[in-house]
């Protein structure tokens, strides 16, 4: 038989009872002790389950058996609120009822310390030391505070009963109070006793969880393995989300350069900063020391506006180190850097320090110190005016010159001049003068198929035999590769052309607009097309609000865009514009001058030379035969009606209109009826104003000009007499020169008379014939030639004075012949 002995703690049971001040540590002391008490009570029950006669021996008063207060000497040990959760769990509790107290007092006489627990087999759990519990109580004061507190009130009620019952209520109090702990730390609420006061609860508080800690992200960026052991010098920064690798350059806090695509375009990106992110303190620290070196560096900073980028060790002079005009960042704008580049490497060498200038920077100084080398270039060579008018076979008005000197000072440049200025003409004397001062050959024109005709006459008339050297294509050629490139129409380029004409490697580039450039919205790429080297145009453009006027989008890009009105260049244009047209007019025989009136007149010229005299007879051959040398045959005819058409199109129903209506003029009133009855212009068909109309029929003719949508007046010099002055200078017209008169005053005073006194830059053309009288008139007429004024009107007969005159000239003329 199996002897279990019995574990008692009465005495901190009775003085936790006896003394009601006693604090809250002793309160959880007694709690945890009744806990334990019952735990073990347990244990030794199921032990000695089989051992009835053992448990009956033990006396019932030895278990009730008083203890006085002084028995308390040593107060309890709190056991941790971990432990007693786990009792808790282990032992369910029960509400305590008056009609179970006899069943429990019954087994506390049996096994004291199971008074208040069922009989299931639970496993006892080990015990702790006290000052592990010690601790667990101290974390969980809030849960203790309460039960602790309830314990002593119950455990005191009884106190008022007789002293013979004592030890009972004492047990009972203790299993009482020990279920009701139990209960309130396994969340449950015990059922109140009869006639007892009910505990105060604490409200429960719940348990917030906790949140998980989430680990910190790793860097985007992670630096790659580099040779140098300072924190200057080169980099590599691998990005983590793209997987791409870029190398940067740092030598200050705000100095780094980088190969990435960010940095080319814009001149900035951020992989300085997350690089900066990745040192320690003691790298800043450095890095903000500055470059311990005795060298020096200048690189290139691309961008919108390139800039050049310095920068110098902290060892070198400060007479080198300080320089003039540069920004917060150390850095200066590129254009006209050439110079302060020069004087920075003088500087340098003489202070004995190492200067490295990056290699991009050198063709970008080089774009900006050529173009100002053209300019002195250009006005040494052409300061008198005469080598640049020899250039040329024609005459160029002024106007026309400035915009061929802006467009090669410029070297890329977009000219924008009204229509009427003539922005061939301009472009033709520029191709000139990039061949003859600076080589630039050959020179390729893309131009609309239209216009291809215009741009071989053009050329053939200013640049003779040289013409063959200009291709005029639509496409560009695949050969020959264009030194220079000329655009005619840039606002009629589609953007997929635009984008195979930007592919042709072309170092000087000429764009020529017929519209307003200022108001179109692909002008940013056309200025990005010419401002290929990043000189500032195309960042000052960009840097405009979007609604920016003219004046402002005009000034932002002078040095690359040239936009005129008439109205600007009022002062020293001419009356008209003036542009010979010439035509081949040869007949069957591929000649435009008849053979029978030239051969008669070098006799006569023969016969004056020997003889001084020339008979009335001969006199009327002599001016038959002039009559006959202007061309006016059936091709002829043919060809000034086809140019009549197309100065039609090209100067009223163009893009930009040059004139509202056309007005052609001649001295013979032959020539104008044969126009007008012109299988080409019969379709119109033109108006006619005759001499001898009666000032109705002239009104009529006039008001049909003006309703008509053909637009076209023919009218001779005559005609044009009998008008009022300036009588169509409302009319905005523009004037055609059918025949070339022998006095070149013949074509002011038709201006004159249609447009008025005040004329200024009326668009006219002049009809020649190819190898006929007007090219020998022409060329005569500019080398100061001046023929007898009444030729265009010549009378039946000549004076001895007359004769003389004309005898004096006409040699020179045939020569040209």
């Amino acid at each position: 038989m199996t002897t279990t002995t019995q574990r008692r703690r009465p005495a901190a049971r009775k003085t936790r009872v006896g003394d009601e001040a006693a604090s809250l540590p002793v309160a959880e002391a007694v709690t945890d002790a009744v806990t334990d008490a019952v735990t073990d009570a347990v244990t030794d029950a199921v032990t000695d389950a089989g051992n009835e006669a053992a448990t009956e021996a033990v006396p019932p008063t030895e278990a009730a058996e008083p203890v006085t207060p002084a028995a308390s000497a040593e107060p309890a040990t709190p056991k941790p609120a971990r432990k007693r959760a786990s009792r808790a769990k282990a032992v369910p509790a029960e509400p305590v009822t008056t009609e179970a107290a006899p069943e429990l007092a019954a087994a506390a006489e049996a096994a004291p310390e199971a008074a208040a627990e069922p009989a299931a087999p639970v496993p006892a759990p080990k015990k702790r030391p006290a000052r592990k519990r010690a601790t667990a109580a101290e974390v969980h004061t809030d849960t203790e505070a309460s039960t602790g507190a309830a314990a002593p009130t119950e455990v005191a009620a009884p106190a008022e009963t007789e002293a013979s019952t004592e030890s009972e209520a004492s047990t009972e109090a203790d299993a009482s109070t020990e279920v009701e702990v139990v209960a309130t730390e396994s969340d449950e609420s015990a059922a109140p006793r009869k006639g007892r006061r009910k505990p105060k609860v604490d409200p429960a508080v719940e348990a917030v969880p906790a949140v998980p800690a989430v680990p910190a992200e790793p860097p985007r960026f992670t630096l790659g393995a580099r040779e140098d052991d300072g924190v200057f010098g080169d980099y590599e920064l691998r990005d983590g989300l793209t997987g791409a690798t870029c190398r940067l350059r740092l030598l200050g806090r705000q100095t780094w350069r980088c190969d990435c695509a960010g940095y080319r375009d814009q001149g900035t990106c951020e992989h300085g900063e997350h690089l900066l992110a990745l040192f320690d303190a003691a790298q800043h620290e450095a890095l903000d020391a500055g470059w311990p070196a005795r060298e020096a560096e200048v690189w290139l900073v691309p961008g919108p506006q390139r800039r050049l980028q310095w920068v110098c060790g902290r060892e070198v002079p400060d007479r080198l180190r300080e320089q003039d005009g540069l920004d917060e960042q150390l850095r200066r704008s590129a254009e006209g850097g050439h110079a302060w580049l020069q004087e920075l490497l003088s500087e340098a060498r003489s202070q004995g320090v190492v200067l490295r200038v990056d290699a991009p920077v050198w063709p970008q100084l080089a774009c900006g110190r050529d173009a100002q080398a053209r300019v002195q270039r250009i006005e040494a060579a052409m300061a008198d005016g005469a080598a640049m008018r020899a250039l040329l076979r024609d005459e160029l008005p002024v106007h026309a010159w400035e915009a061929a000197l802006f467009a090669v000072c410029a070297g890329r440049a977009l000219v924008a001049d009204d229509l009427g200025l003539g922005q061939r003409g301009a472009a033709i004397a520029a191709i000139r003068l990039w061949g003859e001062c600076f080589g630039v050959k050959p020179a390729v024109v893309i131009a609309p198929e239209a216009a291809h005709a215009a741009w071989r006459r053009d050329l053939t008339r200013w640049l003779g035999e040289e013409a063959k050297s200009v291709t005029v294509a639509t496409t560009p050629p695949a050969k020959p590769h264009a030194a220079l490139l000329v655009v005619d129409g840039i606002e009629s380029v589609e953007p997929e052309r635009l984008t195979a004409l930007r592919a042709v490697p072309a170092a000087q580039l000429l764009l020529i607009a017929h519209q307003e450039p200022l108001a179109d919205a692909r002008l940013v790429d056309w200025i990005d097309w010419l401002d290929d080297m990043r000189r500032g145009p195309l960042a000052r453009l960009r840097a405009l609000p979007e609604d920016a006027g003219k004046k402002l989008k005009r000034e932002a890009l002078e040095s690359v865009l040239l936009s005129r009105r008439k109205r600007e260049l009022a002062d020293q244009l001419p009356a008209a514009l003036l542009s010979p047209v010439w035509l081949d007019g040869a007949g069957a025989n591929g000649a435009s001058l008849p053979a029978a009136p030239l051969k008669q007149l070098r006799q006569l010229i023969e016969r004056w030379t020997a003889l001084r005299f020339l008979s009335s007879a001969e006199q009327q051959q002599l001016l038959e035969a002039l009559s006959l040398l202007p061309p006016a045959s059936r091709q002829a005819l043919a060809a000034k009606a086809e140019a009549v058409l197309a100065l039609r199109r090209e100067w009223i129903h163009g893009a930009v209109p040059a004139a509202a209506r056309l007005v052609v003029c001649a001295r013979s009133e032959t020539l104008l009826d044969s126009l007008s009855m012109s299988p080409q212009l019969r379709r119109l068909p033109p108006q006619r104003l005759r001499a001898g109309d009666a000032p109705a029929a002239r009104a009529a003719a006039l008001s049909a000009w003006r309703s008509a949508e053909a637009g076209v007046l023919l009218a001779s010099d005559d005609a044009l007499g009998s008008l009022p002055g300036g009588a169509l200078a409302e009319d905005r017209v523009a004037l055609v020169h059918a025949d070339l008169p022998w006095q070149p005053a013949v074509l002011a005073h038709r201006v004159e008379a249609v447009c008025g006194d005040e004329a200024c830059g009326v668009p006219a053309a002049l009809l020649l014939i190819e190898d006929s009288l007007d090219a020998a008139v022409l060329r005569a007429q500019r080398d100061g030639v001046s023929f007898p004024d009444w030729l265009d009107a010549a009378p039946a007969w000549l004076e001895g004075d007359q004769l003389d005159a004309l005898m004096a000239v006409l040699p020179t003329l045939l020569e040209g012949l």
